[in-house]
């Protein structure tokens, strides 16, 4: 299993570029890459009022992923 940060939509992908930050087909990518079993996102941008697309997105590359929330 891995965590990994996904702060932007992968529409926002150059704006995370600039700012040192991931999306959410990016950080499937990297799970792809190092070959685990799991992935756990977060570290959520605040400009997003809801979290369903980031799991979406990131299931697109790499299916087997889940939102890390607080509490």
């Amino acid at each position: 299993m891995i965590y990994h940060e996904t702060t932007y939509h992968d529409a926002l992908a150059e704006i995370a570029i600039t700012r040192f930050h991931s999306t959410t087909r990016q950080a499937g990518k990297i799970a792809q890459l190092a070959g685990v079993k799991k992935l756990l996102i977060g570290h959520f941008s605040s400009k997003y009022d809801t979290l369903e697309e980031f799991e979406s997105e990131t299931r697109e590359v790499f299916p087997n992923t889940d939102l890390a929330l607080e509490g």
